[in-house]
């Protein structure tokens, strides 16, 4: 997987959980993400959308990020949970 976003889009980190909208050539953050879904969708149908798709998803609380910039990046990381 490519180290930054080839094209803006939400994108899921399964294990967090979180979904991201990362701007293309944005550089992902730590993680498996995966693209799931269009950057003209709406928050809350991207949340359905998951919940539909990965039913071990519902009843969790989803962490939701706009990820425009490096400098959003770094922060969004800063808290993420550690993964030792």
């Amino acid at each position: 997987m490519p180290k930054v976003a080839e094209e803006t889009a939400y994108y899921l980190n399964g294990k967090i959980p979180a979904v991201a909208l990362i701007a293309k050539g944005v550089r992902f953050p730590g993680g498996k993400w995966i693209r799931v879904a269009n950057p003209s969708a709406l928050a809350w149908q991207v949340e359905e959308l998951l919940k539909d798709m990965f039913p071990a998803l519902k009843g969790t609380a989803i962490t939701f990020a706009t990820l425009m910039s490096e400098f959003d990046v770094n922060e969004f990381e800063r808290f993420l949970p550690e993964t030792g």
